[in-house]
């Protein structure tokens, strides 16, 4: 699956991705890189609106995992189980959150949990950045949940 068949699936999953017009930048077997535009998430300070912001993060973390588990052939439903986010300072223009799971242990593991119970867990830390700067971090526990 690309980037763009990705996007797709998140705007017919999640229709509010379409309204924010949520985009998926860029997307790699461990990876993502997801934004929204200014001008459709700006708040009465000008500045990314707080609950755009949860959201593009939350579709990052929703969309990289749902991602690993079409590549790994693991049939479920991707949840947000539970998620904190810190918002470090403001974001003056585009959203736009990254993720990336290094640790091959952490993906093995997710895998040989979902092929012994039907479900899994994966933790996740999903940065939104602007100008090189984290602005904000959605620490976020996603589970995958068989049919």
């Amino acid at each position: 699956m690309n980037h763009k068949q990705l996007e797709s699936l998140v705007h017919q999953e999640i229709p509010i991705t379409r309204a924010l017009d949520i985009r998926i930048d860029e997307l790699n077997e461990n990876s993502i890189r997801v934004m929204a535009p200014f001008e459709a998430n700006k708040n009465i300070h000008n500045t990314a609106f707080a609950g755009s912001i949860y959201t593009v993060a939350t579709i990052a973390g929703w969309s990289l995992v749902t991602s690993m588990a079409i590549h790994h052939q693991l049939e479920g439903s991707v949840v947000l189980a539970k998620a904190n986010i810190q918002y470090k300072k403001p974001i003056n223009g585009d959203i736009v959150a990254e993720c990336q799971v290094d640790n091959n242990h952490l993906i093995d593991s997710f895998i040989a949990s979902f092929q012994r119970k039907n479900r899994a867990r994966i933790e996740l830390d999903i940065n939104l950045v602007e100008d090189g700067a984290i602005k904000a971090t959605l620490h976020a526990n996603f589970a995958l949940v068989g049919y």
